[in-house]
């Protein structure tokens, strides 16, 4: 297959540009090939020549997600406390999430009429997505997981399971979040705290050391969000 050219790189960009804008203002359900098009004054045959048709879209938005998605949470800064960075980054995660609802519904199947191919397919056996955008966002959680296994502070653990344990505890908060189910702003992020401080300590870590890991995290997510994330309760989050 000839390699795209130059400009045909260039209206990919676009086309994917403008379905990520109308994603999130539309919902993943009303994307169409021709609004797409006409947003950059394009044909509609270029979604099929640049991605083979609407299901190649949003493949695209999927892996765009994944990645997306694990850059903003390896940003997150590495500190000498393994499970306050996981914590930490655990924050991003839902940060990401809840910035871009749309987009997620859309990454983890959440959508109605639409058939994406891309998914998750975390199992014991060390898979942990079949496409290597996905593959590679939940490798950030396991090589995270893996500093907290080395630093001692749990016990040997397989870090995949691990990690699809705190991945079904967090998409369960993100998603209850999405849909308003907390109430009050805030809510939300005491139960995932919570749940997530007794799931680190039910791998081994003390409750001691999870409560000031978790202090530790919440400086680091209250310098990345302005100093409107403050410690409510202990081993909760709240909003401010």
């Amino acid at each position: 297959m000839a390699a795209p050219t130059a400009s045909q790189t260039d209206q990919r960009a676009r086309l994917l540009d403008a379905a990520r804008g109308m994603l999130e203002t539309s919902g993943p359900e009303a994307l169409r090939a021709r609004g797409l098009t006409a947003e950059i004054g394009a044909s509609t045959q270029a979604i099929y020549t640049l991605f083979g048709g609407m299901p190649g879209l949003f493949e695209a938005l999927v892996a765009d997600g994944f990645t997306g998605l694990a850059r903003h949470v390896e940003a997150v800064p590495q500190t000498d406390d393994s499970v306050a960075d996981f914590f930490a980054r655990g924050g991003a995660y839902c940060d990401w999430a809840l910035i871009n609802p749309q987009c997620y519904r859309l990454m983890f199947g959440l959508t109605k009429g639409l058939r994406v191919q891309s998914g998750l397919e975390i199992t014991a056996t060390g898979t942990l997505a079949n496409f290597p955008e996905g593959q590679a966002a939940i490798e950030v959680m396991v090589r995270s997981l893996d500093r907290v296994i080395a630093a001692g502070r749990v016990s040997p653990v397989d870090s995949v399971v691990a990690a699809g344990q705190f991945l079904s505890a967090t998409h369960g908060y993100v998603l209850l979040e999405i849909a308003g189910a907390f109430g009050h702003e805030g809510e939300g992020l005491q139960i995932i705290a919570s749940l997530a401080s007794n799931l680190m300590v039910g791998l081994g870590d003390s409750r001691e050391a999870v409560e000031r890991s978790l202090l530790a995290a919440t400086a680091t997510s209250r310098e990345a969000h302005g100093g409107r994330i403050r410690l409510a309760t202990p081993g909760a989050f709240r909003l401010v």
